[in-house]
Parts: structure tokens; sequence; C-alpha cells
């Protein structure tokens, strides 16, 4: 492994150590999704070319998380909570933890990404309308043209972000967050990241796939993981134990890059 991505990984993993020390001083979980969650029952740990860490919490730990840092100036023991990059934006999608102490190490500074899992209604129409209003809560929010939805989505963002006003986007983020988040865990049957990379259908899985909640190893410490993880990873990224072509074995952000260590 690269030097200097090994060192960069190493710090994410303090940072992990040190968010886990927050959430369980507040009664507050989290688990490890996405690529960690493969690194995890693959590796043990990190995936060796990766150079961030994704965890997630069900919507009632996310927001009371967000309503503590918010209470804190965004601050965690020298760690900032940046739901958008580099500013505050009320209400995001998803939230990053970052630590700017080291912007002269790392061009971009290292980040955790905090995913909210919400409840999935059962019915197909409302998974539809549910489906359409977090992309477009999230098209609101950040107010950048759609990616990975093809030429004719990207497109549309586009035009919406040009004709609808800021006022107007406000009330169009607060009533698609009201619906989209409508349906509790305790009464779903199945559960989604909504704004997870893989996409909202697949993202969408059994809750008993998650919970509950099992302790894996993770390099030098031990988090919570899914529950089932062959069910949970094949539907991701199917043959998960397999390693990608060689070709694809690199960092997503090439933060690392810029180490200055």
């Amino acid at each position: 492994m690269d030097n200097k991505l090994k060192k960069y990984q190493d710090h994410l993993m303090e940072m992990l150590i040190e968010f886990q020390c927050f959430c369980d001083e507040h009664n507050i979980k989290f688990f490890l999704v996405g690529g960690s969650a493969l690194g995890a029952f693959r590796h043990q740990g990190f995936i060796p070319w990766d150079d961030d860490i994704d965890v997630a919490m069900f919507r009632d730990d996310f927001e009371k998380m967000e309503a503590f840092m918010s209470g804190n100036n965004n601050k965690l023991k020298g760690l900032d909570y940046s739901p958008v990059e580099d500013k505050i934006i009320p209400e995001a999608p998803i939230g990053h933890l970052y630590d700017f102490n080291i912007t002269e190490v790392y061009t971009h500074a290292p980040k955790i990404d905090i995913h909210p899992i919400d409840g999935v209604p059962n019915n197909q129409v409302q998974r539809m309308i549910q489906k359409y209003l977090a992309l477009i809560y999230y098209l609101g929010i950040y107010h950048l043209p759609v990616k990975n939805k093809g030429r004719f989505a990207r497109e549309i963002s586009k035009i919406l972000l040009k004709i609808i006003p800021d006022k107007v986007w406000k009330v169009i983020i607060r009533l698609c967050k009201k619906y989209i988040i409508r349906w509790s865990i305790e009464k779903s049957s199945n559960i989604c990241s909504l704004f997870g990379v893989a996409g909202y259908s697949k993202e969408i899985m059994p809750k008993e796939w998650l919970v509950p909640l099992q302790k894996v190893k993770f390099g030098c410490s031990e988090f919570w993981a899914p529950a089932m993880q062959s069910e949970y990873l094949t539907q991701l990224y199917g043959k998960w134990k397999e390693l990608p072509d060689i070709q694809q074995r690199k960092p997503q952000h090439d933060s690392y890059l810029y180490c200055k260590l």
C-alpha cells in the first residue's frame, strides 16, 4: 500500500474512534455502511485503496446528533461537523465530519460521511413519490444539477434551478423532507439510505438485513455493522468477496496524494 494513503487512513481511524467516543457518551448508535462495511467484512479494516469512511444512523439518532452539533457550533473535540462540504446548511441530506486542522497537510480534509436511514413505504406508488421527492430535496439543498441520473434528468434539474427562486426552494425543501421521512423505522419492514451512493432502488432492503446490528473488527477497533453481511453487500456490490480489476483499485478522492508528510 502507498505509505501516504496508509497515513491518511490512520488519521481517518483516529477520527472514527473519536466519533465513537462521542456517540457512546450521548447514547447515539452508528454503524459501518457501504465501502466501510465492505472493508470490515472482506479486509477487517479499510479497503486497501479506500480514502474515506461511510457510516449510517437511524433517523432519530441522526437528528439527535445534528441537534447536539448545532448547539455546539458544529464542533466535536477538534473536528468540524458540516452537512454540506465547507458550509452549514440546515436540513442537509447527509452529514460530514471533517478535520480541518490539517489542511496544511492535505489539500482536502479527511472526512467521515454520515448517512441517515429512513423507513420505506410498502406501497409502490408511495415509493415512487418518496424517490423523486428525495431527488428534488437533494437538488434544493445542494443547488447543483443531479449526477448519474441520465442526461434528461440533468437538464431538467438545471432548468429547475434557474427558474425557481430561493424563497420557493425553502418551502419545497421543507415539504419534501416532511414526506420522505414520514415512515418510521419501527413501523417499516423495509429501510433505505435515501441519499446513498448506490441509488434509491439498491439502497432499499429488509430491515432485518441491518438489525440487530453486529460488532465487527475494523482496523484496531470494533464497530457496529449490518446483521446480514452477505445479503447487504451482495445487493450493493454483487460478488463482493472478489477483488475488482486492478485498474479499479484506486482511491475515489485522491485527497491523500497531496499529503506533505
